[in-house]
């Protein structure tokens, strides 16, 4: 072989052509704008009332006045709590009450319901010994945009060590949740003006000094909000005080 063989040539010897620094696209803002852009369906909710489903397919007892368990009576307890704030909410707000435990419904089919009902805000049950199962479907309602609303007799006593490990919770309802969920969705879509006589009979004889929470300036003031503990700056806030500490 000579010199100007290619096969002589040391290839190892040669310097490597300096490349470029890799340039990474954000594509991020583009597609939230495509995900904000893209229209509603007419199934589309403005609130999704949520028993979940349950642990391993039987059959759960989650009320408000439960901590949650096995129904040993293989019974359906039905949900009135969901019932209530869905009658306090309609008709300002479109509403959908799931009850995946009287369904049998297992997390395929529930997200099959999130992704048709598109609801903007999702209010779901939570007990202690269905902590993370119940989590899981504010997980998937966040994830596609959802703010995400929990009450119950575990969140109640803990809001904020509840909240803090999991992020895709954004609000609790601490207490009674009835005229909580209203108040916290008329502050959030500035819907004070559409209340009905009745509703606002129920806060003022709740609270007589009941008022919406808003600063001079016309935004709201998350801490006048009674009843509820949501998210500031990374942090778990409470509010003061709770309506059903309150005389009826």
């Amino acid at each position: 072989m000579t010199t100007n063989d290619p096969q002589s040539v040391n290839m190892g010897s040669r310097l490597t052509p300096k490349l470029r620094m890799v340039d990474f696209p954000n594509a991020d803002a583009i597609v939230r704008e495509g995900l904000l852009a893209a229209p509603r369906p007419d199934e589309a909710v403005d609130i999704m009332l949520v028993n979940p489903p349950t642990p391993d397919g039987g059959l759960w007892i989650r009320t408000q006045h439960r901590v949650g368990r096995r129904t040993r009576e293989n019974m359906v307890w039905p949900q009135v709590s969901l019932a209530q704030m869905a009658a306090l909410l309609h008709p300002v707000y479109k509403v959908k009450v799931v009850d995946c435990n009287a369904e049998r419904m297992g997390w395929h089919e529930f997200t099959q319901l999130l992704d048709k009902y598109q609801p903007k805000y999702y209010l779901t049950q939570l007990t202690a010994p269905t902590l993370e199962n119940d989590l899981y479907g504010c997980f998937l309602a966040h994830a596609r945009g959802a703010k995400t609303i929990a009450f119950g007799t575990h969140i109640t006593p803990i809001p904020a060590e509840t909240m803090r490990p999991y992020p895709s919770l954004d609000f609790a309802l601490v207490g009674e949740p009835d005229l909580t969920i209203r108040d916290l969705l008329d502050h959030l879509e500035g819907k004070f003006d559409q209340r009905s006589p009745e509703i606002n009979a129920m806060f003022t004889k709740t609270d007589p000094s009941y008022k919406p929470s808003l600063n001079a300036d016309g935004t709201v003031n998350m801490h006048g909000i009674k009843g509820i503990a949501w998210r500031k700056g990374g942090e778990v806030s409470l509010s003061p005080d709770t309506l059903e500490r309150l005389s009826y």
